[in-house]
């Protein structure tokens, strides 16, 4: 039973397109997002950060959310760059990278087989996305999984 509409500001923690769902942080609390509240508003998907207009409403699940009803997508200051590698740091270029799925592939100089990207890793260092071809500056992890990358900056050359 569906009861009590209201309508709240909240931000997006996480969404995954491959799930179909996701969470945005309303006042202290998580709430859940579901695919079929992007589709009723004509979104594919959403960025971690964009800000959102809501109505919510209360399930046998707790509260939920029925509508969005406005997305404020902030304007990010360029992604990080750099001519020169720091410490830690090696040239990469972008394999391919695919939206949907969150995660691609980098040639990195030192480094024989694929390195790993993740949307995560590039939401959280300034990015949205990756384009083929692109040169990059990255750190890279290995734990057990295969090379992962940590940390990615722009290379200007």
């Amino acid at each position: 039973m569906v009861t009590d509409i209201n309508v709240k500001d909240g931000e997006l923690v996480w969404y995954n397109e491959r799930k179909g769902h996701g969470f945005v942080k309303i006042d202290d609390i998580e709430v859940f997002l579901h695919r079929s509240t992007l589709d009723r508003f004509g979104l594919v998907r959403l960025l971690t950060g964009d800000k959102v207009t809501v109505s919510l409403t209360v399930n046998e699940h707790g509260e939920v959310i029925q509508d969005l009803l406005r997305v404020d997508r902030p304007v990010n200051p360029a992604p990080p760059a750099a001519s020169e590698p720091a410490d830690g740091e090696m040239r990469a270029v972008v394999k391919f990278f695919n939206d949907i799925r969150g995660y691609g592939f980098v040639t990195a100089e030192d480094i024989a087989e694929d390195v790993f990207v993740h949307s995560r890793v590039l939401n959280d260092c300034g990015f949205h996305s990756l384009i083929q071809g692109q040169k990059l500056l990255i750190k890279v992890d290995d734990a057990g999984k295969g090379p992962q990358v940590q940390a990615v900056r722009l290379l200007n050359e």
